[in-house]
């Protein structure tokens, strides 16, 4: 059976996950928040994640998008109403399930899901200068050096180089790679920018690949 990566805090919800999902064979790790589940993802391997939309702490969107910058594990949002579903980010989601739900249609749900997603095949290391960066395997080495970073100094990396060029506002950084919509924590942004260039940067005084962009943020290359 499959290791689950489940997240919800509604005790029914967490029932079903914890309790009968493993009576039928499956191993759940079961996360009452959001960022917890996220810690875990870069701990763990998992097959599926199975989250609940209302999330205490960051909304199952969210956690859902941020799983998708690490790893292509299905997805199953569990939601309040169809109208949920609707709302729905493109492509946020393997599949979705109304909640009250039972345990059997969630087996069969998971179950299904396996059997349909092809094993990942292509190459996920991506190379910009001197720097190579993972997302299958979550590292980054420069120079053939593999990088020390803390989880928030690699889930910075990863967002931001997913999109070479692109200006974060210190805000949008906060949403993206923290989960916090308190503008006034963008001091938090500042220090673990500082604390990556020192890591990826021959000279972080003059860096080369996550730049300043003055009145406005900062943006990652493009590197010539």
């Amino acid at each position: 059976m499959s290791v689950i990566l489940a997240a919800t805090d509604q005790p029914a919800l967490a029932e079903t996950f914890g309790i009968e999902l493993e009576r039928v064979g499956h191993t759940v790790h079961l996360f009452a928040s959001g960022r917890n589940s996220l810690d875990a993802l870069g701990t763990d391997s998992f097959d599926v994640a199975v989250l609940d939309l209302s999330l205490p702490d960051i909304d199952g969107f969210e956690v859902a998008r941020q799983i998708r910058l690490r790893s292509e594990i299905p997805i199953i949002m569990i939601v309040e109403s169809p109208e949920d579903i609707d709302d729905a980010p493109p492509q946020v989601a393997s599949d979705f399930a109304i909640n009250p739900l039972d345990a059997r249609s969630l087996d069969s749900r998971i179950t299904s899901l396996l059997r349909s997603t092809p094993t990942p095949q292509t190459d996920k290391r991506e190379r910009h200068g001197e720097l190579i960066i993972d997302r299958r395997s979550m590292t980054a080495t420069i120079r053939r050096r593999r990088l020390d970073l803390t989880r928030t100094e690699l889930r910075l990396l990863l967002e931001m180089s997913m999109h070479p060029g692109h200006v974060y506002s210190r805000t949008q950084l906060l949403a993206k790679v923290w989960g916090e919509t308190n503008s006034t924590k963008t001091r938090a942004v500042d220090a673990n920018i500082q604390s990556l260039r020192s890591k990826i940067e021959s000279d972080p005084a003059n860096p080369k690949y996550i730049k300043t962009v003055r009145g406005f943020g900062y943006r990652f290359g493009p590197i010539d």
